[in-house]
C-alpha cells in the first residue's frame, strides 16, 4: 500500500519522469520510442491504469485477489502441519526417545532430499544439486534449533 501510494504521488507530481520510465521498462522488451510513445499517451489519459501498469512493471507488485486470502492461508497452514508432522511421527510409533530421535533426524533427512530434488525438477534448477542444498540447510537449521534448546534448557 505505502509503494501505491508513492507511485500515486509520483504520477501526480512527476508525470514527465513517471512517462520517461515507462519508455525505459518499453524499451528493455526491445521497443523503440516511436513504437511506445502511443502506449505512453493512452496511460497518461488514464491514471488508473498509468498506476497498474507502474505497479506491475515497474515494481513487480500486483494487487492481491482478497478472494484468495482463506484459500493461501488454509494452504499454509496445511503445509506447517504437514511438514510439522514428518519429524514427529518416529516419536507416535517409537517409544524409547533416543531411538525415535535417530528415526525422526532420517526420516527428516529424506523428507528434505525428497522435496528438495522435486523442488529441483520444477524450478529448472539441477534436482540433486537442489535435494543436498535443502537437506543441508535443513539439516544446519534443525542443528540449531536443537542447540538452542539445548541451551534453553541448560539456563
Amino acid at each position: 500500500m505505502r509503494e501505491l501510494k508513492r507511485e500515486q504521488e509520483e504520477i501526480i507530481h512527476v508525470p514527465e519522469t513517471e512517462a520517461a520510465e515507462i519508455g525505459e521498462i518499453m524499451s528493455e522488451y526491445g521497443l523503440e520510442p516511436h513504437e511506445y510513445g502511443p502506449l505512453v499517451d493512452a496511460l497518461r489519459k488514464n491514471p488508473q491504469a498509468w498506476l497498474d501498469f507502474m505497479m506491475k512493471f515497474e515494481l513487480g507488485l500486483e494487487k492481491p485477489d482478497p478472494k484468495r486470502a482463506l484459500e493461501s492461508a488454509l494452504t499454509i497452514a496445511l503445509a506447517y502441519i504437514m511438514g510439522g508432522l514428518i519429524p514427529l511421527l518416529p516419536y507416535m510409533f517409537i517409544p524409547i526417545a533416543q531411538r525415535a530421535m535417530l528415526m525422526s533426524v532420517a526420516v527428516t533427512l529424506v523428507a528434505l532430499l525428497f522435496f528438495g530434488y522435486v523442488k529441483g525438477h520444477f524450478t529448472g534448477n539441477r534436482p540433486f544439486v537442489s535435494a543436498i542444498q535443502t537437506a543441508f540447510i535443513g539439516a544446519l537449521a534443525s542443528a540449531a534449533a536443537y542447540a538452542i534448546a539445548k541451551v534453553v534448557q541448560a539456563v
